[in-house]
């Protein structure tokens, strides 16, 4: 079962809140499209929003954990490098094998991961890592 988008997992830093929004809703999109077994035909538009999506995103996190001196940033830099290794094991199948409903599963398993492991969990460390400071500096 996919997860829908709660407050739950709003970390705190609207920019990156709502980019994470977007990707429980390309999730979605890429699962409707399975459901209704037209994932071969989701599959390569859900993998290259994928791409977009996490150099962007990555870019946007990454530059605020300098900015905020988050001491976990190279465990964090390695998770992302992790994510784009798995994407590109989607990407090498699709451009190999072609569009597949086995390939759009694999896509919705990597993005399911993603969404709840490292959104929910990883990311909400930085954000309490600038939470906490920022009650430090009030202190």
């Amino acid at each position: 079962m996919l997860k829908d988008w709660s407050d739950v997992y709003l970390i705190g830093v609207p920019e990156i809140d709502q980019q994470h929004q977007g990707f429980f809703a390309a999730s979605h999109r890429l699962y409707e499209g399975i459901l209704d077994l037209e994932g071969k035909a989701a599959v390569g538009p859900a993998i290259a929003f994928m791409r977009t999506y996490a150099e962007e995103h990555f870019r946007t996190e990454e530059a605020f954990m300098r900015l905020h001196a988050y001491p976990g940033l190279k465990d964090h830099l390695y998770q992302h490098a992790a994510f784009f290794r798995r994407l590109g094991e989607l990407e090498n199948d699709l451009m190999i094998f072609g569009p597949s409903q086995r390939l759009a599963d694999r896509a919705l398993d990597i993005t399911q991961d993603w969404l709840i492991d490292h959104i929910a969990d990883e990311d909400m460390l930085y954000a309490l890592h600038v939470k906490d400071g920022a009650r430090k500096l009030q202190d």
